[in-house]
């Protein structure tokens, strides 16, 4: 919802808005342009699967990225799989810091279209053909903003409604689909703007995040404790009953 709203409300509360045109999407910033995604690429690259080994690469071999290694929006290098080496890989397919990675299938369709930005990675990490990466007009759209527009509700929902396929892994996005995206382009200047806010914001939601699964863990280990004292009659459950139900 943090990023929704940042990205189609933008962060000044005073700025101009116009009707976008999406009836469920509401107003947008004045001096934001719709923009078809195609006009924002320069292109989109998609990877090559062959039957790779069933195993994680050691250090120094190659290895083809899975379709999950972008689920949630962050990039997971440790999903791949090992290139046999009689196998030669092609180098132009190497995920490098920087890139913009798109799932194109899944077997789940929520999950198909999961954008992430590679901060870093490993070396020799090749693009399957599940993947698409997609090469930006960085005079026009950041690499990192891009996948943080493409991971927000507006394009997530433009994606749902496009998905071509039957139920299962026929599911999949097409590159026509993905350039007929439409998203609302703040400057590159409010771009870097958006970004910062949102991972000061986000870093403190993460970390609320992590105190709360605290509390829950240590909830947990006392209701188990609880239990055991109870039925290894540690606790007079019967007389605490009574007393209860006196009150």
């Amino acid at each position: 919802a943090t990023i929704t709203h940042a990205v189609t409300k933008g962060l000044d509360p005073n700025a101009p808005m116009k009707e976008s045109g999406v009836e469920w999407l509401g107003k947008v910033p004045a001096q934001w342009p719709a923009v078809m995604l195609r006009f924002l690429l320069n292109y989109i690259e998609q990877g090559w699967s062959p039957e790779a080994e069933d195993r994680r690469a050691e250090p120094g071999e190659w290895a083809v990225l899975k379709s999950g290694c972008v689920n949630g929006g962050i990039f997971r290098q440790d999903e791949h799989k090992a290139l046999p080496s009689d196998l030669l890989p092609i180098e132009e397919l190497e995920v490098r810091p920087g890139d913009v990675i798109m799932s194109r299938a899944s077997g789940s369709r929520a999950l198909i279209g999961s954008v992430s930005y590679v901060e870093k990675c490993s070396a020799k990490l090749m693009l399957s053909d599940k993947l698409f990466r997609l090469r930006p007009r960085l005079n026009m759209i950041s690499p990192r903003y891009l996948a943080i527009v493409l991971g927000a509700q507006p394009c997530r929902a433009q994606i749902e409604q496009s998905i071509s396929g039957a139920e299962g892994l026929a599911n999949n996005l097409t590159q026509a689909t993905i350039k007929r995206l439409l998203i609302f382009l703040p400057s590159l200047v409010e771009q870097e703007i958006i970004m910062h806010h949102l991972d000061r914001v986000t870093a403190e939601l993460d970390q609320l995040q992590f105190h709360g699964m605290k509390i829950i863990e240590r909830l947990r280990e006392r209701r188990t404790a609880l239990i055991t004292a109870a039925v290894t009659g540690q606790i007079d459950v019967t007389r605490q009953a009574i007393t209860e139900t006196a009150k």
